[in-house]
């Protein structure tokens, strides 16, 4: 339950962090879904190595 918990917590970071800087470059909607998707993938890898 810990893990989905932070997972989530990391991926709704990840994307405010992708907000921003796709706001830089003109595609804030982008660089959410982007980092998300990343940081999200990340995730289920780290879960099943373990």
């Amino acid at each position: 339950m810990m893990r989905t918990v932070a997972s989530i917590i990391i991926m709704v970071m990840a994307s405010i962090a992708g907000m921003f800087l796709g706001a830089a470059m003109n595609n804030a909607i982008g660089g959410m879904i982007l980092f998300a998707v990343i940081s999200g993938i990340a995730c289920i890898i780290h879960s099943l190595n373990n």
